[in-house]
């Protein structure tokens, strides 16, 4: 180092004005290389974050028609297999929102939210007060404490 200092005080000042500014230079371009790196990560970020959402997104449908299959499918004995094996598929499914943080939003008795729900409909419901979800007709989703989508619900009259 005591090296470079020696040589840059042997420069005249021309030659000094020039290390200078390119010093300058160099400190200015670093600085933007180091921004650019970090404007990229958060970018990249976005987008896996946004393409992770999209096809959680085209799943929900899957879940859903497994859903109903459950619930139409009857409990007699000539359908077992095909109900223990929704079941199954069902549980599968389960098993991969927990992997992926996607948690079921819990709308039945809970008060009316927009945020969080799409009313469908209107009750009459004795056992619960005015704007309160009675019934649940679509799930809906949330990742990671984002809505993926909202529960599609009936809601109480007054």
């Amino acid at each position: 180092m005591t090296d470079e200092n020696e040589r840059i005080s042997e420069l005249n000042e021309p030659e000094l004005d020039e290390v200078a500014i390119w010093k300058d230079k160099y400190i200015r371009i670093l600085a933007d290389m180091k921004n650019t790196q970090n404007r990229l990560a958060r970018s990249s970020a976005q987008e896996v974050e946004a393409d992770k959402k999209s096809i959680l997104r085209d799943v929900l449908p899957v879940a859903d028609g497994l859903d109903l299959a459950l619930i139409h499918l009857s409990h007699e004995e000539d359908t077992g297999n095909i109900l223990s094996g929704v079941q199954l598929i069902r549980k599968i499914m389960e098993k991969f929102f927990t992997k992926y943080d996607v948690e079921v939003i819990d709308a039945w008795g809970e008060p009316f939210d927009p945020t969080m729900h799409e009313a469908v409909g209107v009750l009459s419901h004795s056992e619960f007060p005015p704007n309160t979800v009675v019934r649940v007709e679509q799930k809906g989703y949330l990742y990671r404490d984002t809505l993926l989508r909202p529960a599609r619900v009936q809601v109480s009259s007054k």
